[in-house]
């Protein structure tokens, strides 16, 4: 398959919608707008852009990412580097965003040093990384991947993931966050936050290297507040 490497649009937005079957997607700040992709000619998505709102889809394909080895009943698909395509969004630095949906079937997601109003996230399969990320209402939903998220600054929000460990460094909540995993571990270092609420069904509540089955801290009744929940695993404040 063809591959294409090219702009598909550098006109200013408010608000963004994403949805991709298997498609990287990197977030990220600079000096003007652009949307850039790289990959499979047939992967290329959709630009749709309605005054302020710009969508990105991906076009319905029967194409399977990869090559197929088959020898009778067995079938094996390889996928290579190649057969994944890439989207980078630039938003210039400082300016806020009102919305931004994104919704991935598989691949990865990067975030980095962008303002946001809203941020709704979902995945089935991919990884989910932010790095400098100022929002003030956050949701996230994650299938199968991890969630690493550095130098957030979050008014209030949650974070849902089915399989996968979540962790959350170098940064500050100001009102609230729920963070819940199935099967996982939850991770937070070094995180400005009033209350903390720790349970887990199965697995250990470590702040500060002490560990109980329930644990909470707290420094005022109306402060900041953090609760997390795992079903089958650790959590762990530091």
């Amino acid at each position: 398959m063809e591959k294409v490497d090219k702009i598909l649009t550098n006109e200013a937005f408010e608000e963004l919608q994403v949805d991709f079957a298997d498609i990287n997607l990197a977030i990220e700040s600079g000096d003007h707008f652009e949307v850039h992709y790289h990959g499979p000619e047939d992967k290329q998505p959709v630009v749709i852009q309605n005054e302020q709102q710009l969508r990105l889809k991906q076009p319905e394909t029967d194409r399977k990412n990869g090559k197929f080895w088959q020898k009778g009943l067995f079938k094996i698909e390889v996928v290579t580097s190649s057969d994944v395509g890439k989207v980078k969004i630039t938003v210039p630095k400082d300016h806020q965003l009102r919305e931004a949906y994104i919704g991935l079937a598989s691949g990865d997601t990067r975030i980095q040093d962008v303002n946001l109003d809203k941020l709704e996230f979902s995945s089935a399969s991919g990884d989910l990384k932010i790095d400098r990320l100022k929002v003030a209402k956050l949701s996230l939903s994650i299938v199968s991947g991890n969630a690493k998220l550095d130098q957030l600054k979050v008014d209030s929000g949650n974070a849902d993931l089915t399989s996968g460990s979540f962790l959350l460094k170098n940064s500050q909540i100001t009102k609230s966050l729920a963070v819940t995993t199935v099967s996982g571990d939850n991770l937070i270092e070094n995180v400005e936050v009033d209350q903390c609420d720790l349970t887990t069904l199965s697995g250990d509540n470590t702040i500060f290297g002490g560990k109980a089955t329930h644990a909470q801290i707290g420094k005022e009744t109306n402060g900041s507040h953090l609760k997390m929940s795992a079903v089958s695993g650790d959590n762990i404040v530091k």
